[in-house]
């Protein structure tokens, strides 16, 4: 399976299709990138930014990806996958795949502004594996790394992720958007129309829809805690904050810091992996708060239960971030990767089974910090607050599918340009009328349009977490498909 892996991804196959826009269709992408001068301008989810990008043959052979020794039998016997690959130098499941994925370079058009000699490599996991036949595929650049005078908006690093997991487009916009209105630091969003172009093979042609998301770097944490020296770290793991002794070499792997680190925030982090993993119930009641600020953690996890965000912190241990406030020594959590959100990851439970996951015991298979968080009667008064908060304020049907209605109008010219089956299934998840996805549907359409829609989701999640709130349900423990 790698070999033929490792082989599709070197050649995609189909060359893809030439721009099918209109020209008034053409006067709604976002092209005044010179105009910009701040991050806020760059990320507006209403825009849809005009984006070319280029490689020469020589930059394209060069972004590879390389192959290493793959994980074997990664698939373990309850039902958890390995996601870290100590042969790969990125954590996730392309890592354990055995494909790595080096830096080459490329010049990129972002609307009427250039860019040469900009640092490029593919990114993600999921999303790439499921793009190795196509050459749409996620993106990572880095405006600075071989000119370090250049950047966009007070930014060095563009994310421009596929959607190739999410029919709808709209997953991550909303999400994130989701987890800042509650307070919850968190990136900004916009939409990209790209353009391929590699010599010798084909010039200008469509890519697609990307959505762009801020990168959670140091610049970003400036921006967000007024202050520098803010740690981030990126970890991948069942067992989070785990005692693994007193060598921060053992941790660095796994929490994978994303900014310098100094003596003193590596010892913190172990500290506190310390006093989870050891410490009596009552030591942990008195202890936990000098280590956490427990209302913005109450705030993540309420957001992360009530989206039944599967794909990261509540089931497989990765696709969320930590920072380390230096002005008060505690942590926070930051999400990252929501393109699974509102309850659409299809590999824990079913879909009504999502839509009524237990708000009291949200994680699959065993979490003991989350455990023992729950178990802080202080805490869990805090959570219980930020649920009924969040639920009345924020997760209310009509709002969510009017903001989802407005954003569908944003970017369905452009899903509509990809294909004619991208369409239906965006039109299938975005629509209130089942019969209106039917419509001109193979067989197989008809069968996944009976499947998950966001708007079903909205209705029936907020009814699942009112009532679970109120006593008069006790939800769904989603568990793992073991394979014994």
């Amino acid at each position: 399976m790698m070999k033929m892996l490792g082989h599709e991804v070197r050649q995609p196959g189909q060359i893809p299709s030439p721009p099918l826009l209109s020209a008034a269709e053409k006067g709604l992408l976002s092209t005044n990138a010179t105009m910009i001068r701040k991050a806020g301008d760059l990320f507006q989810p209403d825009k849809v930014w005009d984006v070319h990008l280029q490689f020469t043959s020589n930059q394209w052979t060069k972004l590879g990806p390389n192959t290493v020794p793959p994980v074997l039998n990664f698939m373990r016997p309850d039902g958890s996958i390995v996601l870290r690959n100590p042969q790969a130098s990125r954590n996730g499941l392309a890592g354990v795949f055995g494909l790595d994925f080096p830096w080459s370079e490329a010049t990129i058009d972002f609307g009427d502004t250039h860019f040469e000699k900009v640092g490029a490599r593919f990114k993600g996991n999921g999303t790439f594996v499921n793009s190795q036949r196509s050459y749409k595929r996620p993106y990572k650049i880095d405006l600075n790394r071989n000119i370090k005078s250049q950047e966009l908006a007070g930014r060095t690093t563009l994310n421009f992720h596929n959607l190739t997991a999410d029919a709808s487009c709209l997953s991550d916009t909303l999400a994130y958007e989701f987890f800042r209105n509650a307070g919850v630091p968190a990136s900004r969003t916009a939409f990209a129309r790209m353009q391929l172009s590699i010599e010798d093979l084909f010039r200008d042609r469509l890519l697609g829809l990307y959505v762009l998301v801020e990168n959670p770097d140091s610049q970003w944490a400036r921006e967000q805690f007024d202050c520098d020296g803010v740690a981030l770290f990126k970890p991948v793991t069942y067992e989070l904050f785990k005692d693994l002794g007193e060598d921060w070499h053992a941790y660095e792997g796994i929490y994978d810091p994303k900014t310098k680190l100094k003596t003193k925030q590596c010892r913190r982090l172990i500290a506190l992996a310390r006093l989870v993993t050891h410490a009596s119930k009552d030591q942990f009641e008195q202890a936990v708060g000098d280590f956490l600020d427990l209302k913005e953690f109450a705030r993540f996890l309420a957001c992360e239960v009530i989206l039944s965000n599967y794909d990261g912190f509540l089931s497989n241990g990765q696709n969320f971030l930590i920072y380390l406030d230096p002005k008060t020594e505690k942590f926070g959590f930051v999400p990252w990767d929501l393109d699974h959100c509102w309850g659409e990851f299809p590999y824990y439970g079913t879909i009504q089974q999502r839509e009524r996951a237990s708000i009291w015991h949200p994680w699959v298979g065993e979490n003991r910090f989350l455990e023992r968080m729950l178990g802080v009667p202080q805490f869990r008064d805090l959570y219980r607050r930020e649920l009924e908060r969040v639920r009345t304020t924020l997760f209310v049907p009509e709002r969510l599918s009017a903001r989802l209605d407005e954003l569908a109008e944003v970017v369905r010219p452009f899903i509509t340009e990809e294909s004619s089956r991208r369409l239906a299934r965006f039109t299938r998840e975005v629509s209130e009328d089942v019969a209106a996805t039917l419509t001109n549907s193979p067989a197989v359409e008809q069968q996944q349009s009976r499947g998950f829609r966001l708007k079903r989701f909205f209705d029936a999640r907020a009814a699942s977490v009112s009532e679970q709130i109120e006593g008069r349900s006790q939800g769904v423990i989603l568990t793992r498909a073991s394979r014994r």
